[in-house]
């Protein structure tokens, strides 16, 4: 039971703490139904992307993703952009790239703009970024990527938003690594069903022109290399030829 003697600024304090922890839980709960029903990664990160930037009210949002020891970034939220691209970081290099190197989070609470390792992004105007929270997105004990979230005003983020955003970190792991299996199992059903329609070819010109297995698969790669095509593209043609 509630105290009616509560101050009243005590209970607007609590009110306030209630409502983000449930805009959190919300913002948790609409990002693991983002992963679950979204097999894309590119759209599941722009997804995040709105959401915490809707959620934790910060002006900027960007997630990079590692490729050969450089971070990529893959989806983003700033004010007054529509198109960034071939935004590359090194492992190391400026804010983003050391959080990447020593997988530990760095926030600049005020004069971010001013800090030695601070690097700004081509053709982006948020050089005057004030407040910066850059935190690893680490699966499995491997680094795949970086959540940054910036604003132009003094912002200060108090312990269960760090923590928040920790957890939204992790989820976007589990998610790039999920999307990544799909890929690669997309890739491997493709290898395997490619490899049967070139079976499938060689066996007809095998029977149909009396050739050996090696004579039948020497004429097919001639032809792949004469035409400039795929051996899957030149077995098709040969199945719509022969059959």
């Amino acid at each position: 039971m509630y105290d009616i003697n509560m101050p009243k600024d005590t209970s607007a304090a609590l009110q306030k703490k209630l409502k983000q922890r449930d805009n959190e839980v919300c913002l948790l709960q609409q990002i693991t139904n983002t992963i679950s029903y979204n097999l894309n990664l590119d759209e599941v990160l722009r997804e995040i992307v709105n959401l915490v930037s809707t959620t934790i009210c910060t002006e900027s949002c960007l997630i990079y993703l590692v490729q050969d020891n450089t971070l990529i970034l893959k989806a983003y939220k700033i004010p007054g952009q529509t198109t960034v691209q071939n935004v590359i970081i090194k492992f190391g290099e400026g804010i983003t790239g050391r959080v990447a190197k020593q997988r530990q989070p760095i926030l600049l609470t005020k004069r971010a703009y001013a800090d030695k390792r601070f690097i700004t992004i081509p053709n982006v105007d948020i050089e005057r970024l004030e407040t910066f929270l850059s935190v690893p997105i680490i699966w499995q004990n491997n680094i795949v990527g970086v959540i940054n979230i910036q604003n132009r005003y003094v912002r200060h983020y108090n312990k269960n938003e760090l923590q928040l955003l920790n957890t939204i970190a992790t989820q976007v792991g589990g998610a790039i690594s999920n999307a990544k299996l799909l890929s690669e199992t997309n890739i491997l059903k493709q290898t395997i069903a490619a490899r049967k329609i070139i079976e499938k070819a060689k066996g007809l010109l095998m029977k149909q022109r009396n050739l050996s297995e090696n004579e039948a698969y020497k004429l097919m790669r001639k032809k792949s290399m004469d035409s400039k095509k795929s051996l899957q593209e030149v077995a098709e043609a040969i199945l719509l030829t022969l059959v």
